[in-house]
């Protein structure tokens, strides 16, 4: 089992304290540390990782993620190839269709079609092949050692069929409920089977929000707020995968989001129900971690992507190395 933290540059605004905490990462024993993309509300994501290469030796370096909104896939592709090189082979590219930071300038997500097409080109590119522009073929220009792996984060049955005919793996965000997760499964290996692959072929990291504390139902308070915007992105695409009795609670909870609003503060904290808390994290104490996390190796997950609360970002990133993650270490 592998575990990645997610938003390492959450809330802190300058590259000293992010490199502390790649550094402490490494140092407790976490697998990988994965930065979103907001290109005004924080610094770069990829130059941050290129320096964080610089301090670490075995850390996965990921996005997630990006999308071809602000940035040209061919763009991408060579930062990530730039990134897999510096690292040493340690690079994840995370994409999407666009969220929060193209919604808050008046853009649009790219249309699924289009968003394929890119997946596939940033994939051709950094595996080292050319592609075909109107001027003819160009590709990437320096050795190609390794290709970073290409990741769609997807939520609904169309971006993870998306995933699964174009991209090397998925971030999957429906949260830990294992009937979801099945149900994610199922889109793979449909999506999978159009393109003549098989679903072995496409990795899948569950992501979701973390908090351990010695109270697990204070774990689950403080957890609450950061959820909302996890638990909102996915049912934007469906609500095929809520339970009838759970499905008007998940509609009060969508019809009082606002993602023009800061994170912490897009939804009132008592639409964010035991459902949306118990789906979309790991919140509790050690062993109620350790419990749900068994139970999601048992299920093949292979790959935690976790986000920790803001608030207590430092105690739950040690708690959860020292208290949960030995349980799973050879």
């Amino acid at each position: 089992m592998k575990f990645s933290i997610h938003s390492l540059h959450g809330g802190v605004k300058n590259i000293d304290a992010i490199h502390e905490r790649a550094v402490r990462a490494e140092e407790l024993g976490w697998d990988g540390i994965f930065l979103g993309e907001s290109h005004l509300s924080s610094i770069d994501s990829f130059q941050t990782l290129a320096s964080c290469a610089m301090i670490t030796k075995r850390l996965l370096l990921g996005i997630a993620v990006t999308n071809i909104v602000f940035r040209h896939p061919t763009v991408i592709a060579g930062a990530a190839a730039s990134l897999n090189e510096i690292s040493k082979g340690r690079a994840i590219l995370g994409l999407g269709t666009g969220d929060g930071p193209v919604y808050t300038q008046g853009l649009k997500a790219t249309p699924m079609k289009d968003f394929e097409a890119g997946v596939k080109l940033i994939r051709n590119l950094v595996r080292g092949n050319t592609a075909t522009f109107s001027t003819g073929k160009v590709g990437i220009g320096f050795t190609i050692n390794q290709p970073a792996p290409i990741y769609v984060s997807a939520e609904g049955p169309k971006g993870l069929q998306l995933a699964a005919r174009s991209a090397d793996g998925v971030i999957l965000g429906t949260g830990f409920d294992l009937k979801v997760y099945e149900w994610a499964k199922e889109n793979i290996r449909k999506g999978a089977a159009e393109a003549g692959r098989h679903e072995k072929d496409i990795a899948i990291i569950a992501a979701g929000m973390l908090c351990v504390r010695d109270d697990g139902k204070e774990a689950r308070k403080i957890v609450r707020n950061r959820l909302a915007n996890r638990a909102h992105h996915n049912f934007r695409f469906t609500f095929e995968t809520v339970p009838p009795e759970e499905l008007q609670g998940v509609k009060n909870f969508m019809a009082g989001f606002d993602v023009m609003k800061p994170m912490e503060d897009r939804v009132d904290p008592d639409l964010v129900n035991d459902y949306l808390i118990q789906r979309f994290s790991v919140a509790g104490n050690p062993n109620e971690c350790i419990e749900r996390i068994e139970a999601l190796k048992a299920a093949g997950v292979e790959h935690l992507m976790l986000t920790p609360a803001r608030t207590v970002y430092g105690e739950t990133v040690q708690a959860f190395a020292k208290n949960v993650m030995p349980h799973f270490r050879n």
